[in-house]
């Protein structure tokens, strides 16, 4: 009499990015996080406090040309005066709104690098319109986590993750480089990308990985630039 035939196995399926806002679904007391969150958040949220003013501004020039034309004493030098100071205003205040409030929530959602006895997540939370995007990855995965930088005089500082499986470009951050992208030599690997994070933090990351991995010898550290 045969064997029976062992059961199919199903396709191993990554896990979805878990939301950093709330607990994760399985308690693990290996839990960390490092925000990536730069002096840049600053800079959008005062942007968009300018771009505010402006168009406030732009109401007012706006206000005024309209209040000038139905006076008897205006000129042609005048009104050709007002109206383009509220073409300007126009393009510096709502036109300049609508990028900002595009791209603003993903500019200064909450975002990082969570790490647990599951693997790691690279992750922006969803913010008001932004959707928020991110990859989980577990450990089996990887295979070597490591500080790269880019450029001389003044050096990027990135996060490079190497992978023993495919990913493709979907299942990436969009915010993710490549090896290509930032004119270093790939290696033969399956997925290899890059996160930039602050020069501050780097290596918190790397002990993070370092101690919450099954195996910390995933981590490698790059020699100091002499």
């Amino acid at each position: 009499m045969s064997a029976p035939e062992p059961p199919d196995v199903p396709a191993t399926t990554h896990a979805p990015p878990s939301d950093l806002s709330h607990r994760p679904a399985s308690v693990s007391h290996l839990r960390r996080y490092v925000s990536l969150r730069g002096p840049n958040t600053r800079m959008w949220i005062a942007a968009a406090y300018f771009s505010a003013l402006l168009t406030a501004g732009f109401v007012a020039v706006a206000g005024s040309l309209v209040w000038h034309l139905t006076t008897a004493d205006h000129t042609v030098g005048s009104v050709a005066l007002w109206g383009a100071a509220a073409v300007v205003m126009a393009f510096l205040g709502p036109v300049g709104n609508v990028f900002m409030v595009r791209g603003l929530p993903q500019r200064i959602t909450r975002q990082g690098i969570s790490a647990d006895s599951d693997g790691i997540t690279v992750l922006q939370e969803r913010k008001w319109w932004f959707p928020g995007e991110g990859t989980f990855v577990a450990w089996p995965e990887i295979r070597r986590v490591r500080e790269v930088r880019v450029g001389e005089r003044r050096p990027l500082y990135f996060i490079e993750f190497v992978l023993d499986t495919h990913r493709t470009d979907a299942e990436l951050p969009n915010w993710a480089e490549t090896a290509d992208g930032l004119g270093l030599e790939p290696e033969e690997a399956p997925t290899q990308f890059y996160v930039q994070v602050p020069s501050a933090v780097k290596e918190r990351i790397l002990r993070m990985v370092e101690y919450t991995a099954p195996l910390p010898s995933i981590v490698e550290r790059t020699p100091p630039p002499r």
